[in-house]
C-alpha cells in the first residue's frame, strides 16, 4: 500500500498560473505555442521538484511573459491538463511588481478587461477559474 501511494505522489506534477491583474483592472492571458485548438490561458508553467507552488509562481511568471508579481492569494489545487500531463494546478492572483508583458513562452499574450474574459476561447482549468473570478469580483 505504501508503495502505491508514493508511485502516486512522484507521478503528481504541480503547474502554477498567475491570474495577473494589471494597474486598470485588466489580466493578462496568453495563447500557447503549441499546436491544437487556440485557447487561452492564464499564464502558467511546472514546478520544480521540491519548489513550492508559491516560489514556482514567482520563478515562472518572468520565465514565461516577463513580469516580476507579487502573490496576493492563492487557491485551493484543482487537477487539469498542462501540455498534454495530468497535474495539479495552484492558481495565484497577483499584482505587477516589474517588467513588461511579453510572449516569451507565448505565441501571443494581451492584457483583458475581467468582463472580457468570458469572450476568449480559454483552457478548461482557466475558464474554471476565470468563472469563478469574474462572478466574485462583481459587485453587490
Amino acid at each position: 500500500m505504501k508503495k502505491n501511494r508514493e508511485s502516486n505522489k512522484q507521478a503528481s506534477q504541480i503547474a502554477v498560473a498567475g491570474i495577473i491583474e494589471r494597474f486598470d483592472n485588466s489580466i493578462l492571458i496568453g495563447l500557447p505555442k503549441e499546436g491544437g485548438d487556440p485557447l487561452w490561458e492564464f499564464p502558467c508553467g511546472l514546478a520544480k521538484q521540491g519548489e513550492s507552488p508559491e516560489a514556482a509562481i514567482r520563478r515562472v511568471m518572468p520565465e514565461c511573459v516577463g513580469l516580476d508579481i507579487e502573490i496576493h492569494v492563492g487557491q485551493p489545487p484543482l487537477m487539469g491538463q498542462h501540455k498534454g500531463l495530468e497535474v495539479e494546478f495552484r492558481f495565484f492572483l497577483c499584482g505587477v511588481s516589474g517588467g513588461d508583458a511579453l510572449a516569451i513562452e507565448y505565441e501571443e499574450v494581451r492584457w483583458v478587461d475581467k468582463a472580457e474574459l468570458s469572450r476568449h476561447a480559454l483552457s478548461l482549468p482557466s475558464k474554471g477559474v476565470a468563472e469563478w473570478f469574474t462572478n466574485d469580483s462583481e459587485p453587490d
